[in-house]
């Protein structure tokens, strides 16, 4: 059963939609609205972003390997390079979904390592949009995870 480690994976997903970032840029106060207003659309252009970049993978797997890459990076970016929590779970992710298969077990570091890259040419430091970013990467992987859970989806 392929979607085993998903029933693993989506509380972890659930569960991390953290802030990661502070903004050091002092300006101008903003009122509550336009803070709202901010947010709401740093955080769909983020989203359609990810549902853009869900188009180019050739399966669900693929497309999650790739996702956890990205967070993985956004936070060794944040909380610093010692930090491993999405690599190892990437890594068991991996181990379950390629059961023995080398070329399937390279398919998914390869979408890991891609994700982890996109990422790093976006971001240079912790800033808010890395935040922004992260919520909407963690929102795509619990969406990937339930599809993937599915017991009725296409094979």
């Amino acid at each position: 059963m392929n979607f085993r480690w998903a029933i693993f994976l989506l509380p972890l997903l659930l569960l991390t939609a953290p802030v990661y970032a502070q903004d050091a840029e002092a300006e101008k106060p903003l009122t509550e609205r336009e803070k709202r207003a901010l947010a709401a659309k740093a955080r769909e252009a983020a989203e359609l972003r990810v549902e853009q970049d869900m188009v180019t993978m050739t399966s669900l797997v693929e497309a999650l390997s790739k996702n956890l890459g990205q967070i993985h990076y956004l936070r060794t970016l944040c909380f610093g390079l010692n930090d491993q929590k999405w690599r190892d779970y990437g890594q068991r992710m991996m181990d379950v979904e390629a059961n023995g298969d080398q070329e399937r077990h390279r398919q998914l570091v390869r979408a890991f390592n891609a994700g982890y890259y996109q990422e790093k040419e976006r971001h240079t430091s912790c800033t808010n949009q890395v935040s922004v970013d992260v919520a909407a990467l963690a929102e795509n992987g619990r969406h990937i995870s339930s599809m993937l859970g599915d017991p009725y989806r296409e094979r």
